[in-house]
């Protein structure tokens, strides 16, 4: 697997839905013709549904199921993404393909006019694990059912794959800052909920529940 891509990536978007604009789409399909591109526009495309708003879709448990599995592949050095049958199998809905296009196409050509090699350290080879660390956590929480809580850690994921491909540290600072909030957000949303679950229990007056 190579780390950058020489294609822009927001005409690689626009490939992608050209593509499968008469094919019927799956998870295996779509990860098979992004097998070709670079690491960054894997992780790049499995981000955007936890961005984008998908009704009837659980989106993030799906896409965040998938970011877990790549990013420790990433993390062991695997030469090649796999999925398993189960998630390989699954259908994506043709508009979420297209709001990719259309909502974030045009913002990710106007990113890619901001991004430059600097701080290379960060996206180098040996950077590679630790940020596959970083997008494993990321994935475990966009998968949680957390009301608002994926686009923090969509936009950690979205910020490091930018930064992948161009080689740019800041836009990794940036996706790491992003994951630092989205990490907190999540502490204080799940020790929030059994503060007041507990509350309502008596857990935390040593009642125990009858």
């Amino acid at each position: 697997m190579t780390v950058q891509t020489e294609k822009s990536l927001s005409l690689v978007l626009d490939d992608l839905f050209q593509y499968f604009e008469n094919r019927p789409i799956t998870l295996g399909r779509l990860l098979a013709v992004l097998g070709e591109q670079a690491i960054a526009m894997v992780l790049l495309v499995f981000s955007i549904p936890a961005i984008i708003p998908t009704p009837g879709v659980p989106a993030g448990m799906i896409f965040g199921s998938v970011l877990v599995v790549l990013s420790c592949q990433l993390v062991v050095g695997t030469r090649r993404f796999w999925l398993p049958k189960r998630l390989a199998r699954i259908e994506v809905p043709r508009n979420l393909l297209s709001a990719m296009v259309v909502r974030l196409g045009p913002k990710l050509q106007w990113l890619e006019t901001w991004l430059k090699p600097r701080w290379t350290g960060l996206s180098g080879p040996a950077a590679l694990r630790p940020l596959g660390a970083v997008v494993v956590v990321m994935g475990v929480i966009i998968a949680l059912p957390i009301p608002f809580g994926n686009v923090l850690p969509g936009l950690s994921v979205f910020f490091i794959a930018l930064g992948l491909a161009q080689r740019d540290g800041v836009a990794i600072g940036i996706g790491l800052a992003f994951g630092a909030a989205a990490i907190a957000f999540t502490a204080f949303i799940l020790l929030g909920g059994w503060w007041l679950i507990s509350g309502w229990f008596g857990w935390s007056s040593g009642t125990a529940p009858m």
